[in-house]
């Protein structure tokens, strides 16, 4: 009789154990797939945002360079918007000082670039500053995206802004 009770608390003692282990393992298992979800979400948020930059910045080069077809104020304002509207998520996800920084300095040169356009709109004859704001604007991408590849831990080197000729 005293077997069978200690056979059956070896027993009860072991099957506790390994349900103790699988819930650990389930509980690490879903926070790595959290982990992937909020990596996941990063990468789409910085990637939104750089695609909409990119949009603004070609913009500007392409309403500088006074080409044939080139857009028109409000349609650079609707990418501006755009861009706008992609930091909200940048700022949601975000997990480092130095990302939330960078986004922000993205954002004060679009605003500036705004500002340019809208004041030279009415004086086409004026020097443009647009060619020195798109070089701002480069330099201040190239920081968010350093920023994003550290704060995602996305190897390689961290590049710096080579400008266009």
């Amino acid at each position: 009789m005293v077997g069978v009770m200690l056979g059956g608390l070896v027993s009860f003692a072991v099957s506790y154990q390994q349900i103790r282990e699988a819930r650990g393992q389930r509980a690490d298992e879903a926070r790595q797939e959290r982990r992937r979800h909020s990596e996941d979400r990063q990468f789409k948020a910085y990637a939104d945002f750089i695609v909409s930059h990119r949009a603004v910045q070609n913009a500007l080069h392409f309403y500088d360079a006074q080409a044939a077809g080139k857009p028109g104020i409000n349609d650079i304002d609707v990418l501006l918007r755009a861009g706008y509207n992609s930091s909200a998520m940048v700022f949601l996800v975000a997990e480092t000082e130095r990302t939330k920084n960078a986004c922000v300095g993205v954002l004060r040169v679009l605003q500036h670039a705004q500002d340019a356009i809208h004041e030279n709109a009415g004086n086409p004859d004026e020097s443009s500053p647009l060619a020195e704001l798109n070089v701002t604007l480069g330099r201040a991408m190239r920081e968010f995206e350093n920023a994003a590849r550290a704060e995602l831990d996305v190897n390689g080197p961290e590049w710096t802004w080579i400008e266009r000729r």
